[in-house]
């Protein structure tokens, strides 16, 4: 009676054992890939401080490449598996008011396209769909952007650009030099 007792007792530890090192081998993935900034900037609200909107983004990964001046903060991440660059601006008082990120090139045309395709998509069927227009690019005179944007309230603005000539580039320290841009602003706070 005690043998058996004991090997039942085995069996248990040897099965809890065994989910250990599965849940370990499947977690293990997630653990190895690099973080990702993309849910925390999104999530970043508006009128957030700027200590709590890089102490979020620090903590999903992203560093801070120019720490706060003028207002601004700009940090280096990833967005959704992407190289990115994060720039948040705040106003003196009020706290986050506008966020931005520009996303590198895959060095494949079609893939950038494909993506900004699909926010394109995604945002049309959350805001209203809207008309794509091309405008100046302003980091190349001459140059233009594909360009849309939605106004979900009356103080908040989000424009989606792609610049289909910044794909297969290396992104330099330049915004302009990489293919998607994602921009949020929030008016209200503005001095007039």
């Amino acid at each position: 009676m005690m043998g058996c007792v004991r090997g039942t007792s085995f069996i248990r530890w040897g099965k809890g054992l065994l989910s250990a090192l599965l849940l370990l081998c499947f977690a293990a993935p997630r653990a190895l890939a690099a973080p990702d900034s993309a849910e925390a900037f999104m999530s970043a609200t508006f009128g957030l401080s700027s200590k709590r909107t890089q102490l979020r983004m620090e903590r999903s990964g992203a560093k801070a490449v120019g720490f706060i001046r003028d207002g601004r903060l700009s940090m280096e991440g990833l967005f959704e598996g992407r190289p990115a660059l994060f720039v948040f601006g705040f106003h003196p008082k009020k706290g986050l008011n506008h966020k931005a990120v520009y996303l590198t090139s895959t060095g494949n045309g079609d893939e950038d396209n494909a993506l900004y395709g699909a926010l394109r998509d995604a945002y049309n069927a959350r805001f209203g769909r809207v008309r794509e227009a091309p405008q100046p690019n302003v980091w190349a005179e001459g140059r233009l952007l594909l360009h849309n944007v939605w106004t979900p309230d009356r103080y908040s603005t989000i424009v989606l650009s792609y610049n289909p000539e910044a794909t297969n580039r290396f992104p330099g320290s330049s915004p302009g030099a990489r293919p998607i841009h994602l921009i949020y602003s929030y008016s209200k706070w503005q001095r007039k």
